[in-house]
């Protein structure tokens, strides 16, 4: 689960994203990976979940199961 800071950053980084490809500030492939990462960014808000804390909490029992044995 998200913090509550976590989630408002995640909606400000959706907006600018959203903005800056909206606007035309940036245009061809950059607007469309803008756009991808805005609406990542949006439904990991929306979630209240990201996929990167459960990749770090993977990687860090691998990493423990590594040096206990």
């Amino acid at each position: 689960m998200l913090s509550r800071d976590g989630v408002i950053a995640r909606y400000i980084f959706a907006f600018c994203f959203f903005f800056s490809s909206g606007t035309e500030l940036i245009t061809g492939w950059p607007a469309t990976i803008c756009g991808v990462l805005g609406t990542i960014e949006l439904t990991s808000a929306l979630l209240w979940y990201s996929p990167i804390y459960e990749l770090v909490g993977y990687w860090q029992e691998k990493v423990q199961l590594k040096y206990e044995e």
